[in-house]
């Protein structure tokens, strides 16, 4: 396959070190704005352009790959749907859920696909959790409680990141990781509450009301130099999964402790605040591999569009 890489900054680079690992995957040129961009293209070996329209017009391309900031994926996405081309897109997909079902629709018009890349969803740590609910191996699910905090955004460019309008904050940066593993498990919740203190950056706590049992997650970007973490905690009937961020185990009824196999063949450094991982590797090489066979995202659209609703009432 042959993609178009829309965006260069962090997680731009991102997709393009992984892709280098992903024959299947192969990002052949790339779009961007300025002399930064041009020369981090240069520097990949990527052919430059300074827009969609201006790529495909010189080149073939099967799949526009973009990473450009949240406030820029509507008007991105559409472009290279308009110009004939699957498209992968990083989350969030967009900054409402109208804007959401407008791409899906427009999509569906042009015989084209949008994976979202909600990248928990390739992982070894966070596939566990809904395949054990659905399972139901374990009986059924007594309490849930999620975290993810990294320390305040600083590295992003122009600070995009802490402008509301353009990135959505941690509801939209940070917390919808957890809420789409959540929703992909539990389904859509019976009630849903949400806090948020700023005071120590932007912190927020959601509890999401099921029937029998009350999912917890706690999401922020903290003033302090605190490392990125991401942990969870599943409370069964008849067992415990913990995933402390480093293992992942299941305490069973009965005193049995097992533990999961969260190895990756592939480890690669990141570039930004995410420690060295196999799971962007994961991510771009299942979606090179339903690129290739036709088939659709695993993340159903129906459930991003629902996803970024309950984000927009935070």
């Amino acid at each position: 396959m042959r993609i178009l890489l829309v965006g260069l900054g962090g997680m731009g680079r991102v997709h393009f070190i992984n892709s280098q690992k992903i024959p299947e995957y192969s990002i052949a040129a790339a779009v961007g704005s300025g002399e930064a961009d041009r020369l981090t293209a240069e520097g990949c070996g990527l052919a430059f352009y300074s827009s969609i329209a201006e790529a495909c017009s010189r080149e073939h391309f099967d799949a526009a790959d973009i990473t450009t900031p949240t406030f820029l994926h509507k008007e991105h996405v559409l472009q290279a749907l308009e110009a004939g081309l699957d498209v992968v897109v990083e989350k969030p997909l967009a900054l409402s859920s109208r804007d959401a079902r407008e791409i899906f629709e427009f999509a569906e018009k042009r015989h084209k696909r949008v994976f979202v890349a909600q990248v928990l969803r390739y992982t070894k740590e966070y596939s566990a959790v809904i395949d054990l609910v659905r399972s139901g191996k374990y009986g059924r699910v007594a309490d849930a409680v999620f975290t993810r905090l990294s320390s305040w955004p600083s590295w992003s460019k122009d600070s995009w990141l802490c402008d509301r309008k353009k990135s959505g904050l941690v509801p939209f940066d940070l917390h919808i990781h957890d809420l789409d593993i959540i929703m992909a498990a539990f389904g859509e919740p019976e009630s849903f509450r949400c806090t948020k203190r700023e005071s120590c950056g932007y912190y927020l706590n959601a509890e999401y009301g099921y029937d029998g049992f009350t999912v917890r997650s706690e999401a922020g970007w903290i003033h302090s130099p605190i490392p990125f973490t991401a942990c969870y905690r599943i409370i069964f009937e008849h067992g415990t999964l913990v995933y402390d961020g480093t293992s992942l185990k299941m305490y069973e009824e009965g005193g049995n402790i097992a533990e999961y196999d969260i190895s990756y063949s592939v480890v690669i450094s990141t570039g930004i605040n995410v420690p060295p991982t196999g799971w962007y590797y994961e991510e771009l090489k299942e979606i090179a591999k339903a690129l290739e066979r036709g088939e659709k995202s695993v993340v159903e659209s129906d459930q991003i569009i629902r996803t970024l609703r309950l984000l927009e009432q935070m």
